[in-house]
């Protein structure tokens, strides 16, 4: 085989560096979009995407985290642990001793949602193996917190003391603002279970008062829910009432359905004390049926297939080279496959993958009676962009405004550059009024997003032309009749959507 030159090995150097930047650039927009979670979950798994393609290891993995971070925090278990999962393989493969105790962590978490504390515990001391081998302060005191937690829940108090003394210092080593009030926060809680009540209240109010001084909700929650919990035992419920209020609307502000309800639970508790049977009976039956609504997101049987999944993991090791070199091989497959279907530019599908995913995407919603819709869409008067700021600002356009199609719309739906400045978007189960809110949904966020952050003169639409199946024997046929749809769009003055 004929050695490549400099040259060009200069310009796929070249090349990688600028997948991988538009690739950490997306990453960095969902981080800071995450107030808005369907957009950001998009960019964030079109960064996982061109990571996978292009063979970013690292990338992919900071991917994998962020997205099982943000299910978890939505709550929704079972996602979460399937892309902490994934990404413990790839934290094995390439030898990276703190994703590892990352991804431990989150599936620890995990199992401690669902109050399988051992089963937490488990997976925080496999983590706490690799604690030797890093130098990382911040993750050090996460792992150790997280113990602590475990044997808090599990009643082992003197452990739990001792693993949060030695994250407490990690965390002050590290000034981690958030994790010295946490620390000092289940510190005291195990101080109580001990029986010291008076350095319990003290711990848990330096805490508080730390949180309260950054504006940690779920800090102030989870310190005000000790409190609450330590004065309503000693039946105290002035005191009780104050705490847990404040704590519930802390809570509650911070989306923290898991806290919520342990609140609703010990509110239910302290309204019995009262004698307001009435109230006691409504904050149970919304902790009773919030609480199995959480659980039912995560059936045991999947967590036991997960767990034995997990416990085949050092026999799995035994074979470590074996399987870097098959999964070596399948991913150069892979990425071989994917670029003769990717639009190298943006990361969304060419013209070749839309018609090949298309076309078997059309066949099975006609086979099966089934309605799709195609939305053509065009950059409006992108050749002014072209002329105006050159080339590479138009190259960043066109990443952009996939971007922004690829977070308005569904995982099923298929969404590609037919050609140029022209896209195509194929959704399945959708037609008429469902259709158009799309396409309105999609040209609204091109017209909304701040184009100066590219360039100060640039301001983006688009128009969209939109056609559903019909008596269409072909996706050709339904491409086409949504390409006349567009060229009335732009007729009628741009910036609109037309059926």
């Amino acid at each position: 085989m004929k050695p490549k030159s400099p040259e060009l090995k200069g310009q796929q150097n070249r090349r990688a560096d600028y997948n991988l930047r538009y690739a950490q650039d997306l990453l960095v927009q969902a981080r800071a979009l995450a107030h808005c979670f369907d957009e950001s979950m998009a960019l964030m798994r079109h960064s996982l995407l061109l990571g996978e393609e292009f063979g970013f290891r690292e990338h992919v993995m900071h991917c994998l985290q962020e997205i099982a971070v943000a299910y978890y925090a939505q709550c929704e278990y079972d996602l979460s642990l399937q892309y902490w999962s994934y990404c413990l393989d790839v934290s094995l493969n390439l030898s990276n001793d703190e994703a590892y105790i990352q991804a431990q962590i989150g599936i620890g978490q995990i199992y401690f949602a669902h109050d399988d504390f051992a089963a937490a515990l488990e997976h925080h001391l496999q983590a706490a193996e690799s604690l030797p081998r890093i130098n990382n302060h911040v993750l050090s005191s996460s792992l150790l917190i997280n113990l602590g937690a475990d044997y808090l829940q599990l009643l082992q108090y003197a452990e739990a003391i001792s693993v949060l003394q030695e994250g407490l210092l990690f965390a002050q080593k590290a000034n981690h603002l958030q994790y010295i009030p946490e620390a000092l926060g289940l510190m005291g809680q195990a101080q109580w279970g001990l029986g010291d009540r008076l350095s319990a209240e003290q711990t848990l109010q330096s805490a508080l008062t730390l949180n309260r001084k950054i504006n940690r909700l779920w800090g102030m929650a989870s310190n005000l829910l000790a409190l609450g919990r330590l004065h309503l035992a000693e039946k105290n419920t002035l005191l009780a009432t104050t705490y847990l209020t404040e704590g519930l609307s802390k809570a509650t502000e911070r989306k923290a359905l898991h806290m919520v309800f342990q609140f609703e639970q010990l509110l239910a508790e302290l309204a019995e004390l009262r004698g307001n049977y009435p109230l006691a009976l409504s904050h149970f039956k919304r902790f009773h049926f919030g609480k199995e609504a959480i659980k039912n997101q995560l059936s045991p049987h999947k967590l036991q297939a997960m767990k034995m999944q997990l416990e085949m993991e050092s026999a799995r090791l035994e074979n470590a080279d074996l399987r870097r070199q098959r999964a070596s091989q399948h991913r150069e497959i892979q990425r071989v496959e994917r670029l003769a279907s990717y639009d190298g530019l943006t990361g969304i599908l060419n013209r070749r993958g839309l018609e090949e995913q298309g076309c078997e995407l059309f066949q099975r919603q006609r086979i099966n009676r089934q309605s799709l819709s195609v939305l053509m869409i065009d950059v409006d008067h992108f050749k002014r962009v072209n002329d105006g700021c050159g080339h590479p600002i138009g190259d960043k356009v066109l990443r952009q405004i996939a971007a922004l199609l690829k977070s308005g719309c569904r995982q099923d739906d298929l969404v590609g550059r037919y050609g140029g400045e022209e896209f195509v978007v194929l959704l399945p189960n959708h037609e008429g009024v469902a259709a158009i809110e799309v396409g309105e949904r999609l040209r609204g966020l091109v017209e909304a997003w701040i184009w100066s952050r590219i360039h100060s003169e640039l301001k983006i639409t688009i128009s969209v032309g939109i056609a559903s199946i019909l008596d269409d024997v072909s996706l050709e046929a339904l491409l086409n009749r949504s390409d006349q749809c567009l060229y009335q769009a732009k007729q009628q003055g741009r910036n609109r959507v037309v059926v």
